[in-house]
């Protein structure tokens, strides 16, 4: 197969496969496999708790 025969092949399946989706569903899939790489994600930084924490740690070395 030559590579215009290829990407014709790879458009066609990608049309088949879309045409199995239904709206709702595949809405309710995006936001569960989101849901699931926020919840993979190890180093959490900036949140308001971690800058309290931060914040005091600070305040204790100049306060001792």
């Amino acid at each position: 197969m030559d590579e215009m025969n290829l990407d014709d092949l790879k458009r066609s399946e990608e049309q088949k496969r879309e045409a199995h989706w239904d709206p709702a569903e595949r809405w309710r899939v995006l936001q569960a496999t989101i849901t699931w790489a926020e919840s993979q994600a190890t180093v959490r930084r900036n949140t308001r708790q971690r800058c309290l924490e931060l914040q005091a740690a600070k305040l204790k070395q100049e306060n001792p």
